[in-house]
């Protein structure tokens, strides 16, 4: 596999655990638990990274290695 498609896959695959702590979190907030806040919170912080990483990071990662010998 291309290391370049190998890094995209894994900067997109958290995104499907952050769409897990969602419903989780929602769960848990329709249960009567308030923790399912802190939850959503958890899965937006690791949402916000994941897209700096993705759309910031990632491009320069890609561009380093295309100019390595």
């Amino acid at each position: 596999m291309d290391p370049t498609r190998r890094l995209m896959f894994w900067l997109k695959v958290p995104y499907a655990a952050d769409v897990a702590l969602v419903l989780i979190g929602i769960g848990l907030l329709l249960g009567g638990n308030a923790l399912g806040w802190w939850v959503l919170v958890f899965a937006v912080v690791r949402a916000i990274v994941g897209t700096i990483a993705l759309v910031w990071i990632a491009p320069r990662m890609i561009a380093r290695r295309s100019r390595l010998p």
